[in-house]
């Protein structure tokens, strides 16, 4: 436990689970069945042989197994689903929205076609709401306060332009 390798491994280990989506997905759904597959086990060991309680924990010991066996072999596809997301977020963050609903649409290939169409659909509200900041901000510039209010306020809420609009409505009322 004191060497300097076994410490090395921990930190490699431990950078693993934080930077890999795989590690990270391969982790959690250890961890979801492990615990559970933990405990079980404890009463199938030290209860008596025949007992109610160790004959249901092993029942649930065989379920556990054969779910996590069943987690896994559609593992790979909620990696690339995941990731596919995650690049598509990052693409919208940066306003590259056609970028992130191409980047969107392959979700269709993994058979994700509802993610695939609720996502396209957040990116193309993204895009309107930043269309429509742009076009406040320039309403501010040519003098036209009362239309850029306007347009400030039908920026969605649940959106990245709205929390700016609502710094500028502020400036603007100060």
């Amino acid at each position: 436990m004191r060497s300097p390798f076994f410490r090395v491994g921990i930190a490699a280990a431990i950078i693993l689970m934080i930077f890999s989506l795989p590690a990270r997905e391969f982790l959690k759904l250890t961890f979801m069945f492990g615990m559970p597959f933990v405990v079980f086990l404890h009463f199938a060991v030290h209860k008596p042989k025949f007992s109610l309680i160790r004959i249901i924990s092993i029942i649930a010991l065989i379920g556990i197994t054969g779910g996590y066996i069943y987690m896994l072999t559609d593992l790979p596809e909620r990696i690339e689903t995941n990731r596919i997301i995650s690049e598509g977020s990052t693409l919208v963050a940066e306003g590259k929205y056609e970028e992130a609903i191409s980047r969107y649409q392959e979700l269709e290939k993994l058979g994700r076609s509802e993610k695939m169409h609720k996502k396209i659909a957040e990116a193309r509200r993204e895009e309107a709401a930043s269309n429509s900041l742009a076009q406040a901000r320039i309403l501010l510039q040519e003098g036209n306060q009362a239309a850029a209010i306007k347009k400030l306020k039908s920026i969605p809420d649940n959106t990245r332009a709205a929390r700016e609009a609502q710094h500028i409505l502020k400036d603007i009322r100060e």
